[in-house]
């Protein structure tokens, strides 16, 4: 298997935030102690991002719109702001998929996998699992 302690290999990375406009999430994480590394513009994933992290708390990716349409506005509109991912570091993701499936999981994936500005151009891709939500696989272990 890999070096991370649970069934399908993953290291929980963090939760995704959607928000229309980052000022308020940002206000409110630095109220908790959160540090923010530089906020990108994603031009594969058509969003603006931000990592926040913090040495007590889980790590937060706030996420809002570019000037671009991507599935963010979507949404955005169906149901405000939300926590709305979960992100894992997956060694091995076809591994991860495949033992998910084993277990009975359901894993669907959307789109293929695609650099990530945020994660130093380390691969990143999406799957959803029924009756758990969107997830998202970093490949390998981000700089």
């Amino acid at each position: 298997m890999n070096s991370f302690t649970n069934k399908f290999g993953l290291r929980f990375h963090h939760f995704g935030l959607a928000v229309p406009n980052p000022d308020e999430a940002f206000r409110f994480l630095r109220a908790l102690g959160y540090r923010f590394h530089p906020a990108v513009l994603d031009p594969l994933q058509l969003v603006n991002l931000a990592l926040a992290t913090h040495p007590e708390m889980p790590a937060v990716e706030v996420v809002w719109p570019s000037d671009v349409p991507s599935p963010i506005d979507r949404l955005l509109r169906r149901g405000g702001p939300m926590v709305y991912h979960l992100c894992y570091v997956a060694p091995s993701p076809e591994q991860a998929i495949a033992l998910m499936g084993e277990d009975g999981l359901n894993v669907v994936p959307i789109g293929e996998p695609k650099p990530a500005l945020l994660f130093g151009g380390q691969p990143v891709s999406f799957y959803t699992v029924d009756n758990v939500g969107l997830i998202e696989l970093i490949h390998g272990e981000p700089p």
